[in-house]
């Protein structure tokens, strides 16, 4: 699982990088404006899923799983 959390994080930084930081352009519409902000709240769930995962539920399972 955390080989699929790298790879994702790594999906969103390209997307990061190809949207400029989600930075909208000059002449985007609003339906590109929105799907901007949706993606970078999506990268904020994600990181924050990622870290609880990772830092929380895995180290309690393999203690669980060592008792």
């Amino acid at each position: 699982m955390e080989l699929e959390h790298e790879t994702a994080g790594g999906a969103m930084a390209r997307i990061r990088e190809l949207t400029n930081g989600y930075a909208e352009p000059a002449d985007g519409c609003t339906t590109y404006a929105i799907t901007l902000k949706e993606l970078e709240a999506f990268e904020r769930d994600l990181h924050a899923h990622v870290h609880l995962e990772n830092n929380v539920l895995f180290p309690r399972a393999l203690a669980l799983e060592g008792k």
